[in-house]
């Protein structure tokens, strides 16, 4: 079925806050959302099948455990990346301004869905980016994950001179590991390597790279482009993503009339959970 898109992001919200969702992190929750339908139409059925998802928002709960060198490491508490991620990626993003690269590490944190959101914010201040993300397969979110999008992922964005490219791995990064294991990036070369390799590690957690060196972009783009025909992945250009955000914008989304149904009516949404800090 179409919905609209003034519609969808209403009926979104009025989801979104029966979870417990206000102010800020409903704001980067909706975006978490409508990022993964409108990329990869999976935005709905995640939210569907978890009925959990975005609920867990203490900011309170989110805690910087070691910062060691371009590096900070934070603990989730177990809440979402709508609450963990934008404190992650504004970490990464400063010491990126200040030292050309900046990583964060992101351990016990849920929702990871919308990793490729924070990706694009990150890309429209100017940043490369480069976001992993790990969830245990046999866990309630791996296992949706599994179904819907992936519960492993790699994801890079870019902007060149005369070319933006957004690309996404599906396997893992050998850097991850590394990064999860507290090991800051000391080499660019290795990283780049790394980004295009397929890693083995399957430590659960999400890491986000930014990178502060322009003048770098339109060869890291090459090295995106030529490692992606050596690896399962898929390359996104700004054409096929203005295609579809002007369809959405005209047509709206074609969602599962089942899985709308159960975001669109306010049976069996949670409640706001006890004790949840607002942002």
């Amino acid at each position: 079925m179409k919905i609209a898109l003034p519609e969808f992001r209403d009926k979104l919200e009025d989801c979104l806050e029966a979870r417990g969702a206000q102010d800020i992190a409903l704001d980067q929750a909706s975006g978490m959302v409508q990022w993964a339908e409108r990329i990869h139409r999976c935005g709905v059925a995640y939210l569907a099948q978890k009925r959990d998802a975005y609920s867990k928002l203490d900011i309170n709960a989110v805690k910087l455990q070691l910062e060691k060198g371009n590096a900070s490491f934070l603990d989730a508490g177990g809440q979402s990346l709508a609450v963990a991620g934008p404190q992650a990626l504004e970490k990464a993003m400063l010491t990126a301004r200040e030292s050309g690269i900046g990583l964060s590490v992101i351990t016990n944190v849920c929702d990871l869905i919308g990793v490729g959101q924070l990706v694009e914010q990150a890309l429209a201040e100017g940043h490369a980016c480069f976001a992993t993300y790990v969830v245990d397969p046999a866990s309630e979110e791996g296992t949706v994950l599994t179904e819907v999008y992936g519960h492993v992922r790699g994801i890079a964005a870019v902007a060149g001179t005369d070319n933006t490219i957004r690309t996404e791995l599906h396997g893992l990064p050998s850097s991850h590991g590394n990064f999860m294991r507290g090991n800051a990036p000391t080499n660019l070369g290795d990283l780049v390597v790394s980004t295009l390799s397929e890693g083995k590690s399957l430590v659960p957690g999400c890491t986000i790279l930014c990178l502060d060196l322009p003048d770098l972009y339109d060869d890291l783009i090459k090295g995106l482009v030529a490692g992606v025909e050596q690896a399962p992945a898929r390359l996104f250009y700004p054409v096929e993503l203005s295609t579809r955000n002007l369809e959405v914008s005209e047509d709206g989304f074609e969602v599962d009339q089942q899985e709308w149904q159960i975001l669109a009516e306010e049976e069996g949404l949670l409640p706001p959970p006890e004790g949840t800090a607002e942002v």
